[in-house]
């Protein structure tokens, strides 16, 4: 199958293109495939495997498409929940992101933490309904240390373009600051199917990016699912 990724950011294209191939985060250079321990019964030392040699490690980190940070930013953090950032180079210095209402989770899902959508630079179109797990990269430690989750998903970019990020902060009793830099990996792609997956990247005017994103019929929800019934 296909997969065109578009931006309207030249520069984005030039230096931060999505890729198939995956870099390796970096502890896993590190790792050694194996280690000794002593075996009781039989009095010898005899290797045991790190994660580096387990295939569902591997494959999760080698099978990823990752979405990366496409500017350095700085993230506030306020007792209520509210969320400004500020980037660089920017006419007003801000990020394009919008806050989710927690009635939209309710109470119970993510208690003492604040949903923010980073509206992403890229829109994806693919050549066929093949679905893909949307996750963080548990692997990276990036947004770990932070205690920033992302909230994961299941969707397919035939009938969907936007590639939305959704980041989880922790609420503290004291405003704080989060500084994430460029091209940090925001989210992993992984495809449910075992197709070979082409990559491109393509740049996009920004009024046809807009419309690309928007090509669904005029629903206050439901959307994706009126669309599918009536596309091929």
């Amino acid at each position: 199958m296909k997969l065109e990724f578009y931006t309207f950011d030249k520069t984005l294209l030039e230096l931060l293109p999505v890729k198939r191939k995956v870099q390796n985060p970096s502890w896993w250079s590190k790792l050694k495939k194996f280690y000794y321990q002593y075996d009781v019964k039989s009095g010898i030392k005899v290797p045991a495997p790190t994660v580096k040699l387990c295939p569902g490690v591997a494959d999760y980190i080698r099978n990823s498409i990752d979405i990366k940070l496409w500017t350095d930013v700085i993230f506030k953090v306020k007792p209520n929940g509210q969320v400004t950032a500020a980037t660089p180079f920017t006419d007003d210095g801000r990020m394009p992101m919008s806050e989710h209402d927690d009635k939209q989770t309710g109470p119970e899902l993510y208690p003492g933490r604040t949903v923010v959508k980073l509206t992403n630079p890229w829109a994806v179109k693919a050549s066929d309904r093949t679905q893909f797990l949307i996750t963080e990269n548990h692997y990276v430690e990036d947004l770990r240390e932070h205690g920033i989750l992302v909230s994961p998903g299941v969707t397919n970019f035939y009938d969907q373009h936007a590639l939305n990020i959704f980041l989880v902060f922790p609420i503290k009793e004291e405003e704080y600051e989060v500084t994430l830099n460029y091209g940090t990996t925001l989210m992993s792609l992984h495809p449910m199917t075992e197709k070979n997956i082409d990559v491109n990247c393509s740049f996009m005017k920004n009024e046809d990016f807009n419309g690309l994103l928007a090509n669904f019929p005029n629903k206050f929800f439901g959307r994706y699912y009126a669309k599918r019934k009536v596309t091929k």
